[in-house]
């Protein structure tokens, strides 16, 4: 579906903890009053009290544990993915599947600013990275992207042309024969 069809919304889909940003992303959501579709269990509860108090909760729509279709449905219907997870080291290194689903779904991702994920996402050309334990910047950034549907597909677009060409089994999979021949002539 394209962007400008879609309305203003964005989504978070996995797994609802602190160290995921999930409560900053909530607060933001009190600045820049845009929904949110979050879908994902809370990994606890008192996290999951804590975040329903915030005022920017009232944006959330919250579905829970949910099937690939729906996710999809959620995809479909986000201009917006977000993945602010928090600057902890099994992050900062590490390659979220939710970025690459978003990209895949031809939206922007707004993301940890790590600088692997900036070295992905400016190289890309395919979101904003941002402090994520800033709703501030998180804010920010949401309204920077929704006030430029211009900006917004283009970068939605450019994210799944990455996808194609440069993030995919394919791709990796000859790099990974490759790896493999080499180890063998050794």
């Amino acid at each position: 579906m394209l962007l400008k069809k879609k309305n203003n919304e964005l989504c978070y889909v996995g797994g609802i903890s602190e160290n995921r940003g999930i409560y900053e992303l909530v607060e933001s959501l009190k600045i820049c009053k845009i929904p949110l579709n979050l879908a994902g269990n809370f990994e606890d509860k008192a996290f999951e009290i804590k975040c329903r108090k915030s005022e920017g909760w009232k944006f959330v729509n919250y579905y829970g544990y949910v099937s690939r279709e729906k996710i999809s449905e959620i995809l479909n219907k986000s201009k917006i993915g977000i993945v602010t997870l928090h600057p902890l080291i099994n992050y900062s290194d590490a390659l979220p599947v939710k970025m690459f689903e978003y990209m895949h779904a031809g939206i922007p991702v707004i993301a940890s600013d790590f600088p692997f994920w900036r070295e992905i996402i400016n190289n890309n050309g395919c979101g904003i990275n941002v402090n994520p334990l800033s709703p501030e910047e998180i804010a920010d950034a949401v309204l920077q992207l929704i006030n430029d549907n211009d900006k917004m597909m283009q970068m939605g677009m450019s994210g799944k042309k990455a996808i194609f060409e440069k993030f995919n089994w394919e791709i990796e999979e000859k790099k990974l024969l490759k790896t493999y021949r080499l180890i063998i002539q050794q």
